[in-house]
C-alpha cells in the first residue's frame, strides 16, 4: 500500500506552487494525480530556478510521482477528454484566477454535473470577490497586503522585508492540503462532494496572526511590546558561527546564564512573570550573554547549552543541512536518478505513517507531456493518439 491515501484519484489543473504543491503532497501520501498542463512551455515553475530538460528544483518537489497530459482545453475534444478525468476522479485542484474557470467551462457547478462527489479546491489569490480578487498574485504580493513582510521589520528598523522562500505559496498549499483531507473525510461520512474555497491572503493572514498580531487580537492588552513574542529574534554569535536560542521556560532561561557564565540568581528574573515585569533586567543579562558568546567557540558553546539542557540550533547553510549528523540518522534525503534532469536528491515524506506506510509512486517529477498517451487511452480514445495529436488537441 503506497500510503494512507491510496485509491484516491487528484485532476490537477493548477499552475506555480500553491495547487501543485497540494496536490502534491497528497500524492506523497498515496493518491494518484493526473497533471494537466497546456503546450507548449506548461506550468510555468518548470523554467525557474535550477531547471533541466523542463524539470526545475521547486517542479521536482511540488510534482512528484504525478502523471503529466497535455491537452488543449480550447477544443471541444480536449474538454471532452478532461470531463472523462473528471468523472474518475476524487479531487479536482485549481488556482485559476477569478473567470478563467467560467471561461473554460470548470466551475465547480459545471464540473458536479460530470461528478457530483468531487472534492473541488478552487485556490485563488485574494479571494472570488472583493476590490482586490481580479488580480494576478504571486507570492510577494500577499506577503505585502497579508502584514507578513513589515512583520519582519525590527525596533530600529521600519522597511519591510520579504521572507527569501515563497511563504505564502507553501502556507496556502498546506492549508489546501489539509482541507481537501478533510472534505475527503466528511464525504466518507456521508456529506458527498463539496467546493473548497482558499485564497492566499486568507491562508497567510491566519498564519501570521497565530503569533505575529499580538495588538490585533487582544485589543484591550499592553500594546507596548513588539507584535510578536518572536520580534526580537536573533541568533548568539560564536566564535566560528552562530546558534538560535529559545528559553522562555525559567529552567532554560537560567540554563543559559549558567552556560555562557552570567549570573541570573537577581529575584526580580527568577520566573518568566518576574522577567516580563522588569524587562530591563531581563534584557540585561541576555546582553551579558550575548557578549560572553563571543569568546567561546561555537563547539564548546553547544557543548554548554546542551549541557544545560538549553534549546538551540546551529545555524546551518542550506548546503550543509543534508549531511547534518540529524538529519542523516532521519535518512531524511535519498539521490536518484531522474530520466531527464540527471542526479536528483529529494526528501521522503515527512510524517511517517506505521500503519499505512508511504512509498513513492515515481520519484520523478514528469516531463512536459510525458504520459499524455497512457492518460488518455485510459479513457477509451488509444486508437485515436495520432489523429488527437496531429489536431492539437494533445500533446
Amino acid at each position: 500500500m503506497p500510503g494512507p491515501l491510496d485509491g484516491i484519484r487528484i485532476v490537477d489543473l493548477s499552475v506555480a506552487l500553491t495547487g501543485p504543491l497540494a496536490a502534491g503532497m497528497l500524492v506523497d501520501q498515496g493518491a494518484e494525480c493526473i497533471k494537466v498542463e497546456q503546450a507548449p512551455i506548461g506550468d510555468v515553475v518548470r523554467w525557474l530556478g535550477s531547471s533541466v530538460a523542463g524539470v526545475s528544483a521547486m517542479f521536482q518537489v511540488a510534482n512528484r510521482g504525478k502523471r503529466s497530459v497535455v491537452l488543449d482545453l480550447q477544443q471541444k475534444e480536449g474538454r471532452a477528454i478532461l470531463d472523462d478525468l473528471i468523472a474518475q476522479a476524487d479531487v479536482l485542484v485549481q488556482n485559476f484566477r477569478p473567470g478563467v474557470a467560467e471561461r473554460l467551462g470548470i466551475t465547480y457547478a459545471e464540473v458536479t454535473t460530470v461528478n457530483q462527489d468531487i472534492v473541488y479546491a478552487d485556490l485563488t489569490g485574494f479571494g472570488p470577490d472583493g476590490p482586490y480578487s481580479h488580480r494576478r498574485v504571486y507570492d510577494t504580493v500577499i506577503q505585502a497586503h497579508s502584514g507578513l513582510a513589515a512583520s519582519q521589520t525590527g525596533t530600529n528598523d521600519d522597511h519591510p522585508k520579504f521572507l527569501k522562500q515563497l511563504a505564502c505559496d507553501k502556507v496556502t498549499a498546506y492549508t489546501a492540503c489539509q482541507a481537501i483531507t478533510a472534505a475527503l473525510f466528511a464525504r466518507e461520512r456521508g456529506f458527498g462532494g463539496q467546493h473548497i474555497e482558499l485564497s492566499m491572503l486568507d491562508a497567510c493572514i491566519a498564519f501570521l496572526f497565530v503569533d505575529g498580531a499580538d495588538h490585533e487580537i487582544i485589543l484591550d492588552g499592553d500594546h507596548s511590546g513588539p507584535q510578536s513574542v518572536a520580534a526580537n529574534n536573533t541568533p548568539l554569535a560564536f566564535d566560528g558561527g552562530f546558534a538560535a536560542i529559545a528559553v522562555p521556560a525559567d529552567d532554560e532561561f537560567h540554563g543559559l546564564a549558567r552556560a555562557l557564565n552570567v549570573d541570573s540568581s537577581d529575584p526580580d528574573v527568577a520566573t518568566v512573570r518576574d522577567r516580563s515585569r522588569n524587562r530591563d533586567k531581563s534584557m540585561a543579562v541576555h546582553r551579558e550573554v550575548r557578549e560572553n558568546a563571543t569568546r567561546i567557540s561555537i563547539d564548546e558553546g553547544s557543548e554548554r547549552m546542551d549541557a544545560n539542557q538549553v534549546p538551540f540550533g546551529i545555524v546551518r547553510a542550506v548546503h550543509e543541512v543534508p549531511s547534518d549528523p540529524q538529519v542523516v540518522a532521519n535518512d531524511l534525503f535519498t539521490t536518484f536518478d531522474h530520466p531527464a534532469a540527471g542526479r536528483v536528491r529529494h526528501h521522503r515524506v515527512p510524517a511517517r505513517f506505521h500503519g499505512s506506510p508511504t512509498a513513492f509512486r515515481d520519484p520523478a517529477a514528469p516531463t512536459l507531456g510525458q504520459h499524455s498517451d497512457e492518460v488518455v487511452a485510459e479513457t477509451g480514445r488509444g486508437d485515436r493518439i495520432e489523429e488527437l495529436r496531429t489536431a492539437g488537441v494533445i500533446g
